[in-house]
Order: C-alpha cells, then structure tokens, then sequence
C-alpha cells in the first residue's frame, strides 16, 4: 500500500484516476498537525494545460481541485499561499465563482506563470 505522502503526491499531479486516490486517501483522516507535502504553482500549471490540452474535462479539474481544498495536510508553496488558496477555490467551487473555461484557464496560466518569488 502506498504511504499518506506518496497518495498526496499523487493528487498534487494526478497521475492516476482520482477514484483510485480518493478511495486509497479515505483511509487517512484530512486533518494533520502539519501540511506533509506542498502544493506547488508548477503543479497547478500542469492540471490547467491538461485541460486546455482536452487530457482533463472541467469535472475532473474541479474534482481534483475538491480533493485538494481544506486538506490540512497540504501546504501551498511559500509566497504563493494567498494565489493558490484563491485559484484551488475557484476551480474547486465553479458554481460560487466561476465555471472554467478555456478563457479562465488562460487567465490563471498568466497569472501563476507570470508571479515570480520575492526573494
């Protein structure tokens, strides 16, 4: 059976079917004293160039984007915390924000590509 870390790591960059991730993560609990691994803008880029792509549908993205919210064992990649928070809500919760689309996507790849660290 594969660890906690390495289920997370799968949802970070769904590289399986998220069925398969969810039904394995279910035997853990989302709350943690701490975040076990880290949300990254890279990873976030990929799922959206997945969808533009036509490799993911806006469900899944949307799945995949659930799966990941409020789980308190994952953090999001420092300095980018607040614009990760900000797109994992919109592409988890289309119905309180905004469906996505191709336009959005394009939106979001701007800006996540375009945001450099301040350091």
């Amino acid at each position: 059976m594969k660890t906690r870390v390495e289920l997370l790591n799968s949802l970070l960059n769904f590289d399986r079917p998220l069925s398969e991730i969810w039904q394995l993560l279910n035997s853990y609990s989302w709350d943690s004293a701490r975040g076990l691994v880290i949300l990254k803008k890279q990873q976030i880029v990929n799922i959206l160039r997945r969808y533009l792509d036509g490799q993911l549908s806006s469900l899944d993205v949307e799945n995949w984007a659930n799966a990941i919210e409020g789980r308190e064992d994952i953090e999001y990649e420092s300095d980018f915390e607040e614009m990760l928070d900000e797109v994992i809500f919109e592409l988890a919760n289309p119905l309180l924000s905004r469906p996505l689309s191709h336009d959005s996507a394009r939106e979001w790849l701007n800006q996540l590509e375009g945001s450099a660290s301040l350091i």
